[in-house]
């Protein structure tokens, strides 16, 4: 749900953005929407899918177990007792393959118990493409890039675990590099947009600490893909991505570089300029200036092997917090790395994914800043997901990263309870996915993690703590009620981590399409 509950001076940064939003849909949508008029199909609502969607879980515990909420765009709670009503309308952009001009739209709500809001706006955009530009304006789920949406554990940057961010957001997709054939192609996507969980973050969290409101947003990155799978099965995609919080109102910092507990961070035009580039300070950074804002990113690759009858792709991603592990001057021990493969049609196996996670080293347990009897800067402890300024990298409480470093929602296992830090992201985890289509009409899939945990560089466990994480769910789609689909999934989780818990979700969805036949 928008947050429109801020102080004062964050108000005024939030008052610019609906004229920006509706300046940009101004400019964009009428040569679009006069391209569409010439086309047969005319009302765009005949396209629209409306979808229906009941879910509850129920399990032992203190917590849900992970992979029954985990990696679901924010919309299943961690509580042990949960529900949701979700209603959905949209049009896939990809009616319009073929042409020149492309539209797209959605809007998604959920009434919820158990949840960290009792309505969420889950999803409300607006999207247009013209040849091999797209712009997204909104909050809008965003698939996975290089990853099996069902089965991986995520990414560490831009994941699925937590609800999708507003933004103006421009992505210019697989364009051709001029005079190599195809044989050389590149995305780029540049955003900005607002984070709308700085109410909920003052309602939540315990009087005194710290949180934020009135937060900006940017997320860019650029992919080059060498390869033809028209010509030549194999194709490699190496790419950046990058993204910050900036601007907005930091409450209750404690630092001994800056006085005072409240800080009012730049949001003009300047700030959107160092967030795109990456430079400025913040007023916390006192006489060692850092960069403006909380800046994450991944390095990004894959190998694929696009087959007639089967496929499969290795992928590596390395996450930085700053720019100690921009680089390789630190060396590569931080990563996530898996192998993905689709089988040739057969009832029992479709896919499988196999992952390996490790985070424990970012860049040492030793940071300082020079002094002047010590010149030289050791930059380590790069405490992953965490920030000084900001409630670290999360959106109503989930990371919007990789779920296995564990979200704030469950610090009260850590004795930390309605705090905004990770306070175990130092982990190491292997992961398995599987799933298969016995039938047209069936589909299962089975999730089993296994992490051992350290905590934090600052903050470490004790002991090592170790945690498994399972889940097996089969999915039902009847041909004699086309449109209806079924989910039973079963959870558990056993550790010393977020504690033991068995629980199971059942879901019901209804989809209609208006499209004629």
């Amino acid at each position: 749900m928008f947050d429109l509950n801020l102080r004062p001076s964050a108000s005024k940064i939030m008052l610019s953005r609906p004229i920006f939003v509706i300046l940009t849909l101004l400019m964009f949508i009428p040569s679009m929407a006069q391209q569409l008029a010439d086309t047969q199909e005319r009302d765009l609502l005949r396209q629209t899918e409306v979808m229906f969607e009941y879910s509850g879980t129920l399990s032992s515990g203190d917590y849900a177990p992970l992979w029954l909420t985990s990696n679901r765009y924010g919309l299943a709670s961690v509580e042990p007792q949960s529900l949701y009503e979700r209603a959905r309308a949209a049009r896939d952009i990809h009616y319009d393959d073929g042409r020149k001009w492309r539209l797209g739209y959605g809007l998604d709500l959920a009434l919820t118990f158990g949840h960290t809001r009792h309505l969420v706006l889950e999803q409300a955009y607006v999207e247009g493409a013209w040849k091999n530009l797209r712009l997204t304006v909104g909050a809008r789920q965003q698939p996975l890039e290089m990853q099996n949406q069902e089965l991986s554990s995520g990414a560490m940057t831009f994941g699925i675990n937590a609800r999708p961010i507003p933004q103006v957001r421009l992505d210019i997709d697989t364009l051709p590099f001029p005079g190599t054939r195809k044989w050389w192609r590149w995305n780029l996507r540049c955003s900005y947009g607002w984070k709308t969980d700085g109410g909920w973050q003052q309602e939540w969290v315990v009087p005194g600490t710290r949180y934020t409101s009135g937060t900006l947003y940017h997320e860019k990155s650029l992919h080059w893909i060498f390869g033809r799978p028209d010509v030549f099965p194999l194709t490699y995609e190496i790419g950046l991505n990058m993204a910050a919080e900036f601007g907005g109102i930091s409450y209750n910092i404690s630092t001994s570089r800056a006085e005072g507990s409240t800080f009012e961070h730049t949001s003009d035009l300047m700030a959107y300029w160092n967030a795109l580039v990456c430079r400025g300070s913040d007023t916390t950074d006192g006489s060692d200036p850092n960069v403006e804002g909380n800046h994450v990113g991944s390095w990004v690759m894959q190998l694929k092997y696009h087959g007639a009858r089967w496929q499969a792709r290795a992928y590596w991603e390395r996450f930085f917090e700053d720019h100690s592990m921009l680089t390789v001057q630190y060396g590569i021990r931080d990563m996530l790395i898996g192998a993905e493969v689709t089988l040739p049609r057969n009832p029992l196996l479709s896919s499988f994914v196999i992952e390996h996670l490790i985070s424990t080293d970012q860049t040492g347990p030793i940071f300082h800043d020079p002094t002047p009897q010590l010149p030289e800067r050791v930059a380590g402890v790069d405490d992953y997901y965490n920030n000084l300024n900001y409630g670290g990298w999360q959106n109503y409480g989930l990371t919007l990263g990789n779920p296995l470093l564990t979200s704030p929602l469950y610090n009260n296992a850590f004795g930390r309870a309605h705090s905004l830090r990770f306070y175990n992201n130092r982990v190491l985890a292997w992961h398995l996915g599987i799933a298969g289509d016995p039938s047209a009409e069936w589909h299962w899939r089975f999730l089993l993690s296994a992490t051992r945990n350290w905590g934090t560089y600052e903050q470490p466990f004790t002991d090592r703590l170790h945690q498994t994480h399972l889940m097996a769910e089969a999915t039902y789609r009847p041909r004699w009620a086309p449109g209806w689909t079924a989910s039973l999934g079963l959870g558990l989780d056993q550790g010393d981590l977020i504690g033991n818990s068995v629980g199971g979700q059942i879901t019901f969805c209804r989809r209609l399409s208006l499209k004629d036949d």
